[in-house]
Protein backbone atom coordinates (compact mmCIF):
# COMPACT_ATOMS: atom_id res chain seq x y z
CA UNK A 1 0.00 0.00 0.00
CA UNK A 2 1.26 3.39 -0.87
CA UNK A 3 1.72 6.14 1.90
CA UNK A 4 -0.94 8.35 -0.32
CA UNK A 5 -3.36 5.15 0.35
CA UNK A 6 -2.45 4.57 3.70
CA UNK A 7 -3.11 8.59 4.40
CA UNK A 8 -6.38 8.49 2.68
CA UNK A 9 -7.67 5.33 4.47
CA UNK A 10 -7.23 7.08 7.52
CA UNK A 11 -8.82 9.79 6.41
CA UNK A 12 -12.42 8.20 5.10
CA UNK A 13 -11.93 6.21 8.81
CA UNK A 14 -12.60 9.36 10.71
CA UNK A 15 -15.10 10.40 7.78
CA UNK A 16 -17.26 7.07 8.84
CA UNK A 17 -16.40 7.35 12.84
CA UNK A 18 -18.02 10.33 12.77
CA UNK A 19 -21.79 9.03 10.62
CA UNK A 20 -22.03 6.99 13.87
CA UNK A 21 -25.53 8.47 15.10
CA UNK A 22 -26.12 8.88 18.92
CA UNK A 23 -29.30 6.75 20.32
CA UNK A 24 -32.38 8.18 20.97
CA UNK A 25 -33.51 8.97 24.78
CA UNK A 26 -35.94 5.67 25.66
CA UNK A 27 -39.72 6.14 24.40
CA UNK A 28 -41.55 7.22 27.98
CA UNK A 29 -43.77 3.83 28.77
CA UNK A 30 -47.43 5.29 29.48
CA UNK A 31 -49.43 3.59 32.56
CA UNK A 32 -52.95 1.39 31.34
CA UNK A 33 -54.64 3.65 34.12
CA UNK A 34 -53.66 7.34 32.29
CA UNK A 35 -54.23 5.42 29.13
CA UNK A 36 -58.04 5.01 29.73
CA UNK A 37 -58.64 8.30 31.21
CA UNK A 38 -56.67 10.20 28.50
CA UNK A 39 -58.62 12.19 26.19
CA UNK A 40 -58.89 12.32 22.79
CA UNK A 41 -57.50 15.90 20.76
CA UNK A 42 -60.64 17.48 21.00
CA UNK A 43 -60.85 17.21 24.80
CA UNK A 44 -63.64 14.80 24.43
CA UNK A 45 -64.00 11.21 26.27
CA UNK A 46 -63.52 8.28 24.13
CA UNK A 47 -65.22 6.25 22.20
CA UNK A 48 -65.58 3.30 24.59
CA UNK A 49 -66.37 5.74 27.86
CA UNK A 50 -69.17 7.71 25.38
CA UNK A 51 -70.48 3.96 24.72
CA UNK A 52 -70.46 2.16 28.40
CA UNK A 53 -72.68 5.73 28.94
CA UNK A 54 -75.29 5.13 26.59
CA UNK A 55 -78.28 3.35 26.49
CA UNK A 56 -77.11 0.88 24.08
CA UNK A 57 -77.56 -2.87 24.35
CA UNK A 58 -75.26 -4.65 26.82
CA UNK A 59 -74.22 -7.10 23.93
CA UNK A 60 -72.87 -3.63 21.84
CA UNK A 61 -71.48 -2.42 24.57
CA UNK A 62 -69.51 -5.68 25.55
CA UNK A 63 -68.41 -5.85 21.46
CA UNK A 64 -67.41 -1.83 21.98
CA UNK A 65 -65.79 -2.56 25.00
CA UNK A 66 -63.37 -5.48 23.62
CA UNK A 67 -62.78 -3.61 20.46
CA UNK A 68 -61.38 -0.85 22.82
CA UNK A 69 -59.57 -3.25 25.10
CA UNK A 70 -57.20 -5.08 21.45
CA UNK A 71 -56.67 -1.72 20.19
CA UNK A 72 -55.20 0.27 23.52
CA UNK A 73 -53.20 -4.07 23.78
CA UNK A 74 -51.14 -3.33 19.98
CA UNK A 75 -50.87 -0.18 21.44
CA UNK A 76 -48.58 -1.26 24.13
CA UNK A 77 -47.56 -4.30 22.62
CA UNK A 78 -45.97 -1.69 20.53
CA UNK A 79 -44.82 0.36 23.03
CA UNK A 80 -42.75 -2.37 24.31
CA UNK A 81 -41.61 -3.36 21.49
CA UNK A 82 -39.67 -0.36 20.77
CA UNK A 83 -38.79 0.36 24.61
CA UNK A 84 -37.23 -3.15 24.58
CA UNK A 85 -35.79 -2.61 21.22
CA UNK A 86 -33.68 0.95 22.28
CA UNK A 87 -32.60 -0.94 25.85
CA UNK A 88 -30.84 -3.60 23.78
CA UNK A 89 -29.74 -1.29 21.13
CA UNK A 90 -28.01 1.69 23.71
CA UNK A 91 -24.39 0.88 24.96
CA UNK A 92 -24.42 -0.03 28.63
CA UNK A 93 -22.16 2.63 30.74
CA UNK A 94 -19.84 1.55 32.51
CA UNK A 95 -20.27 2.18 36.76
CA UNK A 96 -17.43 4.09 38.39
CA UNK A 97 -16.96 4.54 42.15
CA UNK A 98 -18.08 7.70 43.64
CA UNK A 99 -19.74 8.96 40.14
CA UNK A 100 -23.27 9.13 41.57
CA UNK A 101 -24.59 12.57 40.54
CA UNK A 102 -23.73 11.95 37.38
CA UNK A 103 -25.28 9.75 35.05
CA UNK A 104 -23.42 8.64 31.84
CA UNK A 105 -25.09 9.04 28.84
CA UNK A 106 -22.57 8.53 25.68
CA UNK A 107 -19.05 8.01 25.77
CA UNK A 108 -17.72 10.47 23.39
CA UNK A 109 -14.26 9.33 23.20
CA UNK A 110 -10.76 7.85 24.95
CA UNK A 111 -7.41 8.12 25.28
CA UNK A 112 -4.00 6.59 26.52
CA UNK A 113 -5.59 6.58 30.53
CA UNK A 114 -8.45 8.11 30.02
CA UNK A 115 -12.44 7.44 28.64
CA UNK A 116 -14.71 10.55 27.99
CA UNK A 117 -18.42 10.35 28.48
CA UNK A 118 -21.00 12.77 27.96
CA UNK A 119 -23.66 12.88 31.69
CA UNK A 120 -26.47 14.55 32.96
CA UNK A 121 -26.43 15.67 36.41
CA UNK A 122 -28.42 14.49 38.82
CA UNK A 123 -29.07 17.28 40.77
CA UNK A 124 -30.02 19.48 37.59
CA UNK A 125 -27.74 22.20 38.83
CA UNK A 126 -25.50 22.17 35.78
CA UNK A 127 -27.53 20.07 32.87
CA UNK A 128 -25.23 17.80 30.97
CA UNK A 129 -21.43 17.61 31.25
CA UNK A 130 -18.66 16.23 29.86
CA UNK A 131 -16.44 13.91 32.32
CA UNK A 132 -12.87 12.70 31.67
CA UNK A 133 -12.37 9.29 33.55
CA UNK A 134 -8.58 9.29 34.76
CA UNK A 135 -7.47 5.54 35.51
CA UNK A 136 -5.03 7.01 37.75
CA UNK A 137 -3.86 3.46 38.70
CA UNK A 138 -1.88 2.73 35.41
CA UNK A 139 -0.27 6.31 36.01
CA UNK A 140 3.42 7.11 36.68
CA UNK A 141 3.91 9.81 39.43
CA UNK A 142 5.28 12.09 36.02
CA UNK A 143 1.89 12.00 34.31
CA UNK A 144 -0.62 12.44 37.70
CA UNK A 145 1.56 15.65 38.44
CA UNK A 146 0.70 17.30 34.95
CA UNK A 147 -2.90 15.85 35.69
CA UNK A 148 -2.85 18.30 38.92
CA UNK A 149 -1.40 20.99 37.22
CA UNK A 150 -3.87 20.74 34.46
CA UNK A 151 -6.72 21.50 36.89
CA UNK A 152 -4.63 23.91 38.80
CA UNK A 153 -4.27 26.43 35.67
CA UNK A 154 -7.84 25.34 34.95
CA UNK A 155 -9.06 26.56 38.49
CA UNK A 156 -7.67 29.71 38.16
CA UNK A 157 -9.30 30.48 34.25
CA UNK A 158 -12.61 31.72 33.61
CA UNK A 159 -13.49 33.13 30.25
CA UNK A 160 -15.96 32.17 27.45
CA UNK A 161 -14.02 31.23 24.33
CA UNK A 162 -11.76 28.51 27.12
CA UNK A 163 -13.85 25.28 28.56
CA UNK A 164 -14.78 25.56 32.03
CA UNK A 165 -13.48 23.48 34.58
CA UNK A 166 -16.69 22.36 36.85
CA UNK A 167 -15.02 19.91 39.29
CA UNK A 168 -12.45 17.45 39.97
CA UNK A 169 -12.14 14.40 42.53
CA UNK A 170 -10.32 11.27 42.95
CA UNK A 171 -11.17 7.43 44.14
CA UNK A 172 -8.77 4.95 45.23
CA UNK A 173 -8.31 4.12 41.60
CA UNK A 174 -9.88 7.05 39.16
CA UNK A 175 -9.34 10.78 38.63
CA UNK A 176 -12.56 12.88 37.43
CA UNK A 177 -12.40 15.86 35.69
CA UNK A 178 -16.08 17.39 35.59
CA UNK A 179 -15.93 20.03 32.23
CA UNK A 180 -18.37 22.11 30.23
CA UNK A 181 -20.36 20.38 27.58
CA UNK A 182 -19.34 21.53 23.67
CA UNK A 183 -22.20 20.12 22.41
CA UNK A 184 -20.20 20.32 18.62
CA UNK A 185 -17.83 18.41 19.50
CA UNK A 186 -13.41 18.74 17.74
CA UNK A 187 -13.42 20.90 15.23
CA UNK A 188 -11.24 18.57 13.13
CA UNK A 189 -13.74 16.52 12.01
CA UNK A 190 -15.69 19.24 10.45
CA UNK A 191 -12.43 20.88 8.34
CA UNK A 192 -12.22 16.90 6.90
CA UNK A 193 -16.55 17.13 6.15
CA UNK A 194 -16.30 20.85 4.74
CA UNK A 195 -12.75 20.07 2.75
CA UNK A 196 -11.89 23.77 4.07
CA UNK A 197 -13.71 26.70 5.78
CA UNK A 198 -14.23 30.11 4.06
CA UNK A 199 -12.85 33.53 5.46
CA UNK A 200 -15.54 34.37 6.87
CA UNK A 201 -15.91 31.11 9.15
CA UNK A 202 -12.55 30.76 9.55
CA UNK A 203 -12.29 34.53 10.88
CA UNK A 204 -14.79 33.05 12.94
CA UNK A 205 -12.87 30.54 14.58
CA UNK A 206 -9.50 32.38 14.80
CA UNK A 207 -10.68 35.24 16.75
CA UNK A 208 -12.05 33.62 19.23
CA UNK A 209 -9.43 31.48 19.68
CA UNK A 210 -7.25 34.33 19.62
CA UNK A 211 -9.34 35.92 22.24
CA UNK A 212 -8.36 33.00 24.28
CA UNK A 213 -5.00 32.82 24.11
CA UNK A 214 -5.36 36.63 24.43
CA UNK A 215 -6.64 36.08 28.38
CA UNK A 216 -4.37 33.35 28.82
CA UNK A 217 -1.14 35.32 27.68
CA UNK A 218 -2.04 38.92 29.39
CA UNK A 219 -4.57 37.91 32.24
CA UNK A 220 -3.38 34.34 33.38
CA UNK A 221 0.43 34.32 32.58
CA UNK A 222 0.03 31.05 30.21
CA UNK A 223 1.03 29.34 27.43
CA UNK A 224 -0.73 26.64 25.98
CA UNK A 225 1.66 25.01 24.23
CA UNK A 226 -1.15 22.74 22.33
CA UNK A 227 -3.31 24.36 20.01
CA UNK A 228 -4.65 22.49 17.15
CA UNK A 229 -8.10 21.67 15.97
CA UNK A 230 -8.45 18.86 18.06
CA UNK A 231 -8.14 21.11 21.07
CA UNK A 232 -10.61 23.46 19.89
CA UNK A 233 -13.91 22.77 20.66
CA UNK A 234 -17.16 24.43 19.70
CA UNK A 235 -20.97 24.80 20.69
CA UNK A 236 -23.07 23.33 17.82
CA UNK A 237 -25.60 26.04 15.90
CA UNK A 238 -28.83 25.30 13.78
CA UNK A 239 -27.50 25.07 10.31
CA UNK A 240 -29.24 27.39 7.13
CA UNK A 241 -28.63 26.81 3.54
CA UNK A 242 -26.44 29.20 1.54
CA UNK A 243 -28.82 31.51 -0.19
CA UNK A 244 -26.26 32.33 -3.02
CA UNK A 245 -23.96 29.04 -3.16
CA UNK A 246 -20.15 30.49 -4.32
CA UNK A 247 -19.16 28.93 -7.67
CA UNK A 248 -16.81 25.65 -6.81
CA UNK A 249 -12.88 26.13 -6.46
CA UNK A 250 -10.21 22.92 -7.72
CA UNK A 251 -11.48 19.85 -5.94
CA UNK A 252 -14.96 20.95 -4.17
CA UNK A 253 -16.97 18.54 -5.48
CA UNK A 254 -17.05 16.48 -2.06
CA UNK A 255 -17.00 19.79 0.03
CA UNK A 256 -20.93 20.27 1.76
CA UNK A 257 -22.51 23.37 2.18
CA UNK A 258 -21.19 25.72 4.39
CA UNK A 259 -24.48 27.34 5.04
CA UNK A 260 -25.21 30.99 5.46
CA UNK A 261 -22.65 33.05 7.42
CA UNK A 262 -24.01 35.61 10.29
CA UNK A 263 -21.36 37.52 12.11
CA UNK A 264 -20.89 36.25 15.43
CA UNK A 265 -23.07 33.47 15.11
CA UNK A 266 -21.26 31.14 12.61
CA UNK A 267 -22.39 28.91 9.90
CA UNK A 268 -21.85 25.29 9.08
CA UNK A 269 -23.15 24.08 12.13
CA UNK A 270 -20.38 26.07 13.87
CA UNK A 271 -20.79 28.30 16.68
CA UNK A 272 -19.16 29.06 20.29
CA UNK A 273 -15.26 28.32 20.16
CA UNK A 274 -13.45 27.42 23.21
CA UNK A 275 -10.44 25.98 23.51
CA UNK A 276 -9.60 22.37 25.46
CA UNK A 277 -6.74 20.19 27.00
CA UNK A 278 -4.53 21.95 28.86
CA UNK A 279 -2.69 19.06 29.98
CA UNK A 280 0.67 21.10 28.40
CA UNK A 281 -0.26 24.07 30.07
CA UNK A 282 2.66 26.32 31.75
CA UNK A 283 2.08 29.27 33.71
CA UNK A 284 5.55 31.59 32.31
CA UNK A 285 4.61 35.37 32.51
CA UNK A 286 7.35 36.74 30.72
CA UNK A 287 10.27 34.02 31.58
CA UNK A 288 10.82 31.29 29.10
CA UNK A 289 11.21 27.96 29.19
CA UNK A 290 12.48 24.64 27.28
CA UNK A 291 10.87 21.57 27.77
CA UNK A 292 10.22 20.36 24.97
CA UNK A 293 6.22 19.69 24.32
CA UNK A 294 3.43 19.70 21.91
CA UNK A 295 2.07 17.91 18.40
CA UNK A 296 4.50 18.43 15.67
CA UNK A 297 3.16 19.56 13.15
CA UNK A 298 2.06 22.51 15.27
CA UNK A 299 5.26 22.96 17.03
CA UNK A 300 7.54 26.22 16.67
CA UNK A 301 10.90 26.37 15.65
CA UNK A 302 12.31 27.42 18.45
CA UNK A 303 10.79 23.90 20.23
CA UNK A 304 11.87 21.77 17.53
CA UNK A 305 15.06 23.03 17.75
CA UNK A 306 15.33 22.38 21.22
CA UNK A 307 15.53 25.98 22.03
CA UNK A 308 14.32 28.67 24.75
CA UNK A 309 10.56 29.68 23.99
CA UNK A 310 7.60 31.95 25.32
CA UNK A 311 4.25 32.89 24.62
CA UNK A 312 5.41 32.82 20.86
CA UNK A 313 4.86 29.16 20.35
CA UNK A 314 1.26 29.76 20.92
CA UNK A 315 0.94 32.23 17.84
CA UNK A 316 3.08 30.46 15.87
CA UNK A 317 0.51 26.98 16.35
CA UNK A 318 -2.49 29.88 15.86
CA UNK A 319 -0.92 30.29 12.18
CA UNK A 320 -0.87 26.87 11.70
CA UNK A 321 -4.50 26.37 12.50
CA UNK A 322 -5.54 29.24 10.31
CA UNK A 323 -3.45 27.76 7.29
CA UNK A 324 -5.38 24.75 8.29
CA UNK A 325 -8.73 26.08 7.99
CA UNK A 326 -8.60 28.06 5.07
CA UNK A 327 -7.28 25.55 2.81
CA UNK A 328 -8.14 21.93 4.32
CA UNK A 329 -4.52 20.70 4.64
CA UNK A 330 -1.59 21.65 7.27
CA UNK A 331 1.25 23.80 6.14
CA UNK A 332 3.97 21.37 7.44
CA UNK A 333 2.94 17.92 6.83
CA UNK A 334 5.46 14.73 6.12
CA UNK A 335 5.65 11.27 6.61
CA UNK A 336 9.13 11.29 7.89
CA UNK A 337 9.56 12.96 11.35
CA UNK A 338 12.70 13.99 10.62
CA UNK A 339 11.88 15.90 7.26
CA UNK A 340 8.82 17.23 8.80
CA UNK A 341 10.90 19.02 11.85
CA UNK A 342 13.13 20.27 9.09
CA UNK A 343 10.78 21.98 7.37
CA UNK A 344 9.42 23.00 10.69
CA UNK A 345 12.98 24.21 11.84
CA UNK A 346 12.94 26.79 8.81
CA UNK A 347 9.99 27.77 7.98
CA UNK A 348 9.38 25.96 4.72
CA UNK A 349 5.93 26.15 3.83
CA UNK A 350 4.11 27.45 0.79
CA UNK A 351 1.00 28.78 -0.55
CA UNK A 352 -0.09 26.19 -2.96
CA UNK A 353 -2.09 27.05 -5.95
CA UNK A 354 -4.44 25.94 -6.89
CA UNK A 355 -6.10 25.56 -3.45
CA UNK A 356 -4.45 29.53 -2.63
CA UNK A 357 -5.67 31.33 -5.72
CA UNK A 358 -8.82 32.18 -4.24
CA UNK A 359 -7.92 33.44 -0.44
CA UNK A 360 -7.42 37.24 0.02
CA UNK A 361 -3.92 38.28 0.01
CA UNK A 362 -4.48 39.41 3.68
CA UNK A 363 -5.47 36.35 4.89
CA UNK A 364 -2.08 35.29 3.08
CA UNK A 365 0.06 38.38 4.55
CA UNK A 366 -1.38 37.47 8.42
CA UNK A 367 -0.86 33.96 8.02
CA UNK A 368 2.60 34.61 6.83
CA UNK A 369 3.22 37.08 9.90
CA UNK A 370 2.38 34.23 12.06
CA UNK A 371 4.92 31.65 10.44
CA UNK A 372 7.77 33.31 11.15
CA UNK A 373 10.96 31.38 12.81
CA UNK A 374 12.26 34.42 14.71
CA UNK A 375 10.29 34.28 17.48
CA UNK A 376 11.01 38.18 18.02
CA UNK A 377 9.71 39.18 14.17
CA UNK A 378 6.58 36.91 14.70
CA UNK A 379 3.08 38.85 15.64
CA UNK A 380 2.32 38.95 19.04
CA UNK A 381 -1.53 38.87 20.16
CA UNK A 382 -1.71 42.47 20.27
CA UNK A 383 -0.46 42.66 16.36
CA UNK A 384 -2.36 39.63 15.22
CA UNK A 385 -5.64 41.34 17.04
CA UNK A 386 -5.21 44.58 14.76
CA UNK A 387 -4.41 43.28 11.48
CA UNK A 388 -6.63 44.39 8.76
CA UNK A 389 -8.31 40.76 7.94
CA UNK A 390 -8.96 41.00 11.44
CA UNK A 391 -10.46 44.06 11.28
CA UNK A 392 -11.92 43.65 8.28
CA UNK A 393 -10.07 46.81 7.12
CA UNK A 394 -9.38 47.76 3.46
CA UNK A 395 -5.69 48.53 4.38
CA UNK A 396 -2.68 47.65 2.33
CA UNK A 397 -0.07 45.13 4.50
CA UNK A 398 2.94 45.45 5.20
CA UNK A 399 5.67 42.53 5.58
CA UNK A 400 8.04 42.41 7.86
CA UNK A 401 11.25 42.35 7.19
CA UNK A 402 13.16 40.10 6.34
CA UNK A 403 9.39 38.02 5.25
CA UNK A 404 9.92 37.71 1.47
CA UNK A 405 7.01 38.77 -1.20
CA UNK A 406 4.10 36.07 -1.15
CA UNK A 407 4.32 36.05 -4.58
CA UNK A 408 7.35 33.96 -4.65
CA UNK A 409 5.81 31.63 -1.90
CA UNK A 410 3.52 29.98 -4.01
CA UNK A 411 5.87 27.70 -6.51
CA UNK A 412 5.98 24.10 -5.90
CA UNK A 413 9.91 24.52 -5.32
CA UNK A 414 9.40 23.52 -1.52
CA UNK A 415 7.64 20.64 -1.91
CA UNK A 416 9.48 17.33 -3.28
CA UNK A 417 6.80 15.60 -5.18
CA UNK A 418 3.23 15.62 -4.65
CA UNK A 419 3.24 12.68 -2.68
CA UNK A 420 4.42 14.42 0.27
CA UNK A 421 1.20 16.72 0.56
CA UNK A 422 -1.62 15.81 3.17
CA UNK A 423 -4.37 13.28 2.11
CA UNK A 424 -7.04 16.58 2.09
CA UNK A 425 -4.95 18.15 -0.32
CA UNK A 426 -4.39 15.04 -2.21
CA UNK A 427 -8.03 14.40 -2.62
CA UNK A 428 -8.58 17.47 -3.88
CA UNK A 429 -5.30 17.30 -7.05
Amino acid sequence: MTKMQSINNLIQQIKETRLVESHNDLTPNVSTIHAENSTNPTGERSFATKAADSDEPKNAQAATQETSNQIRQERFVEIDRSVAAEIVNRPKMPQYPDLDRWILVEKLGHGAFSNVYRARDSTTEFGEVAIKVLRSFQMDSNQRANILNEVQIMRNIDHPNIVKLIDFFESHQFCYIILELCTGGELLPQIVRLSYFSEDLSKHVIVQVAKAIEYLHETSGVVHRDIKPENILFVSVPFTPSKNPKPQQPGDEDKEDEGEFTSKFGSGGIGEIKIADFGLSKVIWDNRTGTPCGTVGYTAPEIVNDEQYSMGVDMWAMGCVLYTLLCGFPPFYDESIQVLTKKIACGQFIFLSPWWDHISKSAQDLVSHLLIVDPKKRYNIKEFMEHPWIRQADEETVFTVGMPPLDSLTGPALWTDESNLPATAQRRC
